[in-house]
């Protein structure tokens, strides 16, 4: 049985994956809009051999517009077929690409226009486990202040600032690997169709 995954928080490089225990069966680029990563999900499912058994969307924080249209068309395609979805933070995505180890680390994202979205992760059972919310960082806040007990950082967009911030890591592996093995691992009943929603990062010092 196939998984159906989703990741259309990032504006322009959207990523429509098919899975099967973790190994990818294939991926289609979303490039952006509604149309786009419709015309690439059908393009997909098309050549899919087996049924897809369950769908996992990452939920935010990223793009609004490409956020809500990946959650929109996850749930219709799960509701429709009775399967459950999942749902995965965004910047816990970027932490799968990289395999845990004994270290804090700060997953850094572009939020455009300047912003920077950041949330910390600690090793867990279960690979990487978020030790706090995400949170979009002020323009010209230093990054490594946002968690100074970080160790080290994954900036795949290389929005750390230069100077004393921790080490960086190196993907081991790509974007759709990382959404397959998180599909590969999400069990049980998944989130009630009622309860799906986004996460839309909050801003450092603001109210919760």
């Amino acid at each position: 049985m196939a998984e159906l995954v989703l990741d259309t928080s990032v504006r322009g490089a959207g990523l429509v994956v098919l899975s099967d225990g973790g190994a990818v069966v294939g991926f289609r680029a979303v490039a952006g809009g509604a149309g786009s990563l419709h015309e690439s999900l059908a393009d997909l499912l098309q050549a899919a051999l087996d049924p897809v058994s369950s769908v996992l969307v990452a939920r935010g924080p990223g793009s609004y517009i490409g956020v809500r249209s990946g959650l929109a068309a996850g749930l219709g395609f799960a509701q429709g077929r009775g399967i459950p979805i999942h749902l995965v933070g965004s910047l816990r995505v970027v932490a799968e690409t990289v395999d845990p180890m004994d270290a804090r680390v700060l997953v850094l994202r572009s939020a455009g226009r300047g912003g920077i979205l950041g949330q910390p992760f600690v090793p867990s059972a279960l690979g990487w486990a978020a030790a706090g919310p995400s949170q979009l960082l002020s323009g010209g806040q230093d990054a490594s202040s946002f968690w100074p007990e970080a160790s080290a950082i994954i900036d795949p967009d290389g929005m750390a600032t230069a100077g004393a911030e921790p080490r960086r890591l190196r993907p081991v592996r790509g974007i759709e690997q990382a959404l397959a093995r998180l599909a590969a691992a999400a069990d049980g009943p998944g989130v009630p169709y009622d309860q799906v929603s986004a996460d839309y990062a909050i801003r450092v010092g603001a109210e919760r």
